[in-house]
């Protein structure tokens, strides 16, 4: 198996993680893969111009009609279980408030082909 070796991401920013000495932060294996997977959960396919196939079909399949918890939980599982390194998806909870048509992946949980299990 090969290992997976990433910068870190800071997941209340979003942005790169910097260690207290200003240096970067890299992820490996298990937490690459987590974090693959949350990336491919915060991009729009066709966001990204260098792969327009990248990311979930937010607009086409989940915001642009009436709501529908059975698609918009497949879409979503889909782009999960499509991420390098994911086997199986363990738990999954999403929120859908109605009022701000707002779509919240509130608790995900992946077991990697590392054996081991991350959040995203």
């Amino acid at each position: 198996m090969t290992s997976r070796i990433g910068l870190a991401i800071d997941q209340n920013t979003n942005d790169l993680f910097l260690r207290a000495s200003g240096e970067l932060a890299i992820v490996k294996d298990a937490e690459a893969v987590g974090q693959h997977a949350r990336q491919r959960l915060m991009t729009f396919q066709r966001e990204w111009f260098l792969d327009t196939t990248a990311g979930v079909v937010w607009l086409d399949e989940i915001m642009g009609r009436q709501y529908d918890p059975a698609l918009a939980e497949a879409v979503v599982k889909n782009e999960i279980l499509n991420t390098d390194g994911v086997d199986e998806i363990t738990s999954f909870s999403v929120r859908f408030n109605r009022g701000t048509r707002q779509l919240a992946i509130s608790s995900v949980n992946v077991r990697t082909d590392y054996d081991q299990e991350v959040s995203l």
